[in-house]
């Protein structure tokens, strides 16, 4: 059996002799015996759609009778489907419109293409619209940071700092506020959403200052 493969259209089962099982029977085999591209045969060159072929090759390979060949083909020429070109020593069956039931390699390759095509520019957009969401420093853009105010706030927060900077970007897009300065309000936050301290550790941190007020000669 010959290798490749023929491409079938599903609008193919509202063809009017679909429902002929003969006659569809002999346009399959047609189809997938006729060239799929130009090829000389005995000084003849045959066009690709075309093949040439007899009546009783015909009926050998699909198994129907002389008869039902002749009429078969007979039906497909009346729709012109087909066209067949009789000599002396040979007949062309040409199918009409080959191109409509065989769109060349090349084609589909385009159509490959440009749907990849369409599919990684899809995935370009939505990452670049995931992307278009953040800085030169890889912030969120609601939140404007210098580089200077960017390297602080992960020297504070020991480089944890996105989650604090996320926090503020939504706030600022869901409320539509301003603040001068985003860097000051993150540090702010940051203040308000410390725990509060214990007694233990005020009374530590007043013990800590007085020390240090009597060394510097203050107290």
């Amino acid at each position: 059996m010959d290798n490749g493969f023929i491409k079938l259209h599903r609008k193919l089962i509202e063809w009017e002799w679909f429902s002929d099982s003969n006659t569809f029977h002999v346009f399959m085999f047609l189809l997938l015996d006729a060239n799929h591209a130009d090829k000389k045969w005995k000084g003849v060159m045959v066009k690709r759609g075309e093949k040439i072929t007899s009546v009783d090759k015909i009926r050998l390979r699909t198994g129907l009778s002389t008869q039902t060949v002749r009429t078969c083909l007979k039906r497909l020429e009346s729709t012109r489907e087909i066209t067949i070109k009789t000599t002396n020593r040979y007949s062309i069956i040409t199918i009409c419109n080959y191109d409509t039931y065989q769109c060349r390699e090349n084609s589909t390759n385009k159509q490959l293409t440009n749907d990849q095509q369409t599919a990684n520019k899809q995935l370009t957009t939505n990452k670049n619209e995931k992307n278009e969401k953040k800085d030169t420093h890889g912030e969120l853009k609601n939140v404007l940071l210098t580089e200077e105010e960017h390297e602080k706030l992960k020297a504070k927060f020991n480089g944890s700092c996105q989650e604090k900077i996320e926090k503020l970007s939504e706030y600022i897009a869901s409320k539509g506020k301003k603040y001068s300065s985003h860097y000051a309000t993150i540090l702010s936050w940051s203040r308000r959403d410390a725990p509060a301290p214990t007694k233990e550790k005020v009374s530590k941190e007043s013990k800590s200052e007085v020390d240090r007020l009597i060394a510097e000669g203050i107290l």
